[in-house]
């Protein structure tokens, strides 16, 4: 089956969330009319609201909940419904079931993504499990589940449902950068569950992010070229190693048995806030299950980068993937 996939790649600023509307309706809008079916939208973590808050009062106007949309979640409805697409976006949640959970004094935060169909209801709402250190700074709690869970999506009527499963960001990476970089806990449950699409909204850092060199007196230049970032995209495929053909990747590859392919879709952002770089480079990484080699990236004919974007600059990708 063939999906019409668009990726939406913003600079996302802080706590301004109508300006961020306007660029992503921008994007869409720059879609060619005979290009402009499309079966899925993602959007990056926290795409409309911005990501490096400074603590649980900072964030808490954005808060939103499945049962009270704010403009993250009224956004996405408004893409399905006007696309007749699935769309898939990150926003802060408010756990509270009622709809004055805003007003409650101790709130549940979650750092979350939801799913809407094509007629932009809610089917499935995922809490990011693994946290980033930022996540912390705003309050953010782990997602109680740990499993990470696939859901079945039927994307076209009357089609074969898709095993599809999610990831945010620092999930990908092993828990607290504590556990064993090996274990690949996310790819791996990704993998058992017969997962055909993974799909991960993302605030990722630049390699060149001076937050990352606190300690040190000369930083980087957070001059980018505008190209997507080979480093980045390389350490993303390296955390889909069961997924890879690879001498040291014992797993079978199930999917190329049935002749179909894998597909993941990394959604990040762009820009600066305070001094955290985003490091952009979406992409859709797609796993053949072809015979490989001892590479553990792009060169390894066993992955392919369908597509990418810059990593320094706005943009939107529109691919066609099969699943």
């Amino acid at each position: 089956m063939k999906l019409r996939v668009a990726v939406l790649q913003i600079n996302s600023l802080l706590g301004q969330p109508q300006q961020n509307i306007l660029k992503c309706k921008s994007l869409l809008s720059s879609i060619p009319k005979d290009d402009s079916q499309l079966d899925l939208v993602v959007l990056s973590e926290l795409a409309i609201t911005g990501y490096n808050f400074a603590s649980a009062s900072h964030i808490k106007p954005f808060l939103e909940s499945p049962t009270q949309f704010g403009p993250s979640l009224e956004f996405a409805q408004e893409i399905s419904r006007k696309h007749n697409c699935f769309t898939v976006i990150g926003y802060p949640e408010c756990s509270k079931n009622s709809k004055d959970c805003l007003q409650e004094p101790n709130l549940n935060i979650y750092n979350s993504c939801a799913v809407f169909d094509r007629q932009g209801n809610i089917i499935h709402n995922y809490r990011k499990t693994f946290l980033y250190e930022t996540d912390q700074v705003w309050g953010c709690l782990e997602n109680p589940q740990k499993s990470f869970t696939p859901i079945n999506v039927e994307f076209k009527s009357g089609k074969e449902k898709v095993v599809t499963n999610f990831g945010i960001c620092m999930d990908l990476n092993p828990y607290k950068f504590e556990a064993p970089f090996q274990a690949f806990e996310f790819s791996r449950a990704c993998y058992q569950s017969k997962s055909q699409l993974v799909i991960c909204p993302m605030a990722w850092l630049s390699p060149n992010s001076p937050s990352l060199f606190k300690e040190q007196a000369e930083k980087p230049s957070t001059d980018l070229k505008d190209e997507p970032c080979n480093l980045t995209i390389n350490y993303w495929i390296l955390r889909f190693f069961p997924f890879l053909s690879h001498k040291y990747s014992f797993m079978p590859k199930w999917w190329s048995e049935k002749n179909t392919k894998v597909n993941v879709i990394c959604c990040n952002r762009v820009g600066m806030e305070d001094d955290i770089l985003y490091g952009g480079s979406s992409c859709i990484l797609e796993f053949n299950g072809k015979e490989g080699n001892d590479e553990v990236g792009t060169e390894n004919p066993s992955v392919k980068v369908l597509d990418s974007l810059s990593q320094c600059k706005e943009g939107i990708m529109v691919k066609e993937i099969e699943v």
